[in-house]
């Protein structure tokens, strides 16, 4: 990294520039409050089942909504110089911001 300063758009303005919704959105949406820190996968599900009076649906049915709302959230993110991606192992999710040319 060169240290340079990253202009950081604002998350309404992508979520809608980039047509974002549902699952997608609450991954964006709770990543993006880490502020490029890594956020706990079960604070990514409280913001992906916060409507679900159970809280959601079993552990191995998060995960692969989880992985599926990640996969759709950076095909939709490509080139915009955000991404979310994973932190290392166990240490959840962060978010990537790089300049675009």
């Amino acid at each position: 990294m060169c240290g340079a300063t990253v202009p950081v758009p604002l998350l309404a303005d992508v979520i809608a520039a980039r047509g974002i919704t549902g699952h997608s959105a609450a991954v964006l949406e709770a990543v993006w409050r880490g502020k490029g820190m890594p956020v706990v996968s079960q604070e990514i599900f409280d913001a992906m089942y916060a409507d679900d009076p159970d809280g959601g649906p079993s552990p191995t049915r998060m995960y692969l909504d989880l992985r599926k709302a990640i996969d759709g959230l950076n095909a939709r993110l490509n080139d915009s110089g955000v991404a979310v991606a994973e932190a290392g192992f166990r240490q959840g999710f962060r978010l990537n911001l790089s300049v675009v040319s």
